[in-house]
């Protein structure tokens, strides 16, 4: 997160901020399960990132990972606890669902893409749905900096190209922006 500009040190030295981390094959999807609600039981926290949800296959199956997702978000949501979820999709799928089918679950998905045009690539993103709100339809570009993530005004059919090329300009010292996956984000609150 530091390369983007986002220091998070200081929120994990003031006990706001804990992060956990755990190979999906280290343990089945029960003990995973079990290892969420403890953690979330000890730290009280207001909001729970699982990142990226589709691994949690690899600790059993779609459909076993699926049901332990909805006991999750059933656990968070009766907590009033938000989630937010990221899932990377495969090549050749649709995007607008996810491996561990419970996009019907969440109140909002913002999706992050890939869109190539005049020889580069620029990073987009959509809301698909946010249940209960009125929302944009609009792609929007962003791209990462050192400074953070800036989100362009323009929408892409209007020169993405150009608008990421005037930005890397005004912004010199920034990295490349690259990247050779598309990304959804699924979010619940």
């Amino acid at each position: 997160m530091k390369s983007i500009g986002l220091n998070l040190q200081e929120w994990v030295d003031k006990t706001l901020l804990e992060f956990h981390s755990s190979r999906p094959t280290f343990h089945g999807l029960e003990m995973h399960l079990a290892t969420i609600h403890k953690l979330v039981d000890k730290f009280q926290p207001a909001m729970v990132v699982i990142d990226p949800i589709g691994s949690l296959a690899e600790a059993g199956n779609r459909r076993d990972a699926s049901m332990m997702l909805i006991r999750l978000i059933d656990f968070l949501k009766l907590r009033g606890i938000t989630a937010f979820f990221t899932n990377l999709t495969s090549g050749g799928e649709a995007i607008e669902k996810t491996d561990v089918n419970v996009s019907s679950l969440v109140d909002a998905w913002l999706l992050i893409r890939d869109i190539e045009s005049d020889g580069r690539r620029s990073r987009v993103m959509y809301v698909l749905k946010s249940r209960g709100m009125a929302h944009s339809n609009e792609l929007r570009t962003f791209v990462l900096t050192d400074t953070g993530i800036d989100l362009l005004k323009s929408r892409v059919a209007s020169g993405t190209s150009g608008d990421v090329r005037e930005l890397r300009d005004k912004t010199s010292g920034t990295r490349p922006v690259t990247t050779t996956t598309s990304e959804d984000l699924e979010a619940s609150g």
